[in-house]
Formats: structure tokens, sequence, C-alpha cells
């Protein structure tokens, strides 16, 4: 095998382990709690709170760079919102971090943790008028559907906001 093959089949070989679907899923330590959420799209119905409409809506988690982070896509196209945020170890706060964004110039921060079995994520929400903290749980269940669950104190108690109730679409292991 001549010389400039070799460097070019350790390259490839490098590449093929590095995309092999054992390592894709994989996530460092502190956010490995998020793994059963990975890699699906999650759809449901989100219901207006006084019951009056119902728009579909999608989740996604994605795992990203060396699986050092998880991308988080959310969207309820009927209602023109759409949010992306990201959940990484912050190592001067000994804690995951959540930075979410939405097109209306919102943006969520706070963290995330696993709280008898729920992913919670906790912080401030902020729009352009005003700020208040927020709660948002997703649920997995035996059964296989996730809820995401929604808390705020905008108007000073705290109350329950959405409940979604979602679906995913089979992966290629489950098919």
């Amino acid at each position: 095998m001549s010389s400039t093959r070799v460097p070019l089949l350790l390259a490839l070989v490098a590449l093929s382990a590095a995309s092999s679907p054992a390592t894709s899923q994989t996530l460092t330590e502190p956010l490995r709690f998020l793994e059963p959420l990975l890699g699906r799209d999650w759809t449901g119905m989100m219901t207006a709170p006084d019951g009056s409409a119902q728009w579909r809506t999608t989740r996604r988690f994605e795992r990203m760079w060396d699986g050092s982070v998880v991308k988080f896509t959310s969207a309820t196209p009927d209602v023109g919102s759409a949010a992306e945020g990201y959940l990484y170890w912050d190592r001067e706060a000994g804690r995951v971090a959540v930075l979410v964004v939405n097109g209306r110039g919102v943006y969520q921060r706070g963290s995330a943790a696993l709280e008898d079995g729920i992913v919670s994520i906790r912080g401030v929400i902020s729009f352009p008028e005003r700020s208040f903290e927020f709660r948002n749980t997703f649920e997995l269940r035996p059964d296989g559907r996730l809820v995401d669950r929604w808390f705020q104190n905008a108007f000073g108690s705290w109350r329950p906001g959405h409940v979604v109730e979602l679906t995913a679409a089979p992966t290629r292991e489950d098919e």
C-alpha cells in the first residue's frame, strides 16, 4: 500500500467510528438523564388554557458536539411559535444549564435536572416587557408518551400552564 493511502485509510476508519450508532447517542455524564428523549420527533396537541382551541406542536432533543450539548427545538406553527435551545454542563455553576430563544425576542435561562424520574427545567423567562420564573417538566411515561407540563408565576402565585402529551415517531432502531 502506498504511503499516501495509509493516512487516507486511517482517516476513513476514524470517520466511520465517529459516526457509528454506538457513539451517536452517548452523552457526557451530566447530560445522560436526557438520553431517553433524544433523536425522536415528539408530536402532540397543545390545548388553549380555556379549552377553546388545540394546536399541533412538536418537540425534539438532539445530541451535539460529541455529546456535550443537547439541542432542544419546539414548534407550534399554527400560533407562530418556535423555539430553539441548548442544555449543557456549566462547569462554574456545577449544573446543567439551559438557554432557549424564540423568534419573538423571548428567551429562557435556567437549569435542568432529573427530579423523581422527571426532567425538570427551572429558570426565568424574559419577554421584551417583563420577566418571571417558570418550571417546565418532561415526564416519559411507561407507555412511551412524553408529558410536557409548564408552570409559571407571572401573576404572583404559581399557576399551571400547558400540558401536552406527545408521542414519538419510531426511530430506525424501533422499526
